[in-house]
């Protein structure tokens, strides 16, 4: 019997963190909708029958999907090899950790070791005695990387929105499963990064 193919996973890690921050999907989303729009100057001129339209600029790239979180189901250990994602867990068996990694990439940057672990209900305490903020961090895409089926599919970009629709909870009323709504918008080759507020 031919050994088993670890699938692959899609993925979100972030760029210029130090540490870096990864998200693993522990299921991949089962839909992936991409879209792009672009703009055009309408040009009037009189006696035309329908507007002249010029080109003006290309509009966003933006990436939506869903993953979905199960914390009953059992996953690895870090550092195994093994079909399984490791998912964060706190003492209670809460998946609230792995949650806050993914909120993480929505607020401003800290570099200090595994700070999404700290975030409880709230990040906000997080930033108590800080008074300037860098953007959040950009992130790479990868969804099938590696694969030898998707392998362009490794995309720049900004994490937008995050949605989390919690949808199971143990006796404590922490989350145990979820579905996470996520909403990338890729970056410009050319030095379209967030800039931070003046003495961010």
């Amino acid at each position: 019997m031919p050994p088993q193919q670890k699938p692959a996973r899609g993925f979100l890690v972030s760029v210029g963190l130090n540490p870096e921050l990864m998200v693993e999907f522990q299921y991949n989303p089962n839909q992936l909708s991409d879209k792009r729009s672009v703009s055009y100057v309408t040009l009037n001129a009189p006696g035309q029958l329908l507007p002249v339209r010029q080109y003006n600029q290309g509009g966003d790239r933006t990436l939506t999907f869903t993953v979905r979180l199960d914390g009953l189901f059992a996953g690895t250990t870090p550092g195994t090899v093994d079909n399984d994602v490791y998912i964060e867990r706190d003492e209670n068996g809460s998946i609230l950790p792995e949650l806050n990694k993914y909120r993480a990439f929505l607020y401003p940057r800290i570099n200090r070791s595994e700070y999404w672990k700290e975030a409880r209900s709230s990040f906000v305490p997080l930033y108590a005695d800080q008074l300037e903020f860098t953007s959040p961090p950009t992130c790479r895409f990868g969804f099938g990387f590696g694969s030898g089926t998707r392998e362009d599919w490794l995309i720049d970009c900004l994490v937008m929105d995050i949605g989390i629709t919690e949808t199971l909870f143990n006796s404590l009323l922490l989350p145990l499963c979820a579905d996470i709504a996520i909403t990338l918008v890729e970056l410009s080759p050319y030095g379209n990064t967030p800039t931070s507020p003046p003495g961010g």
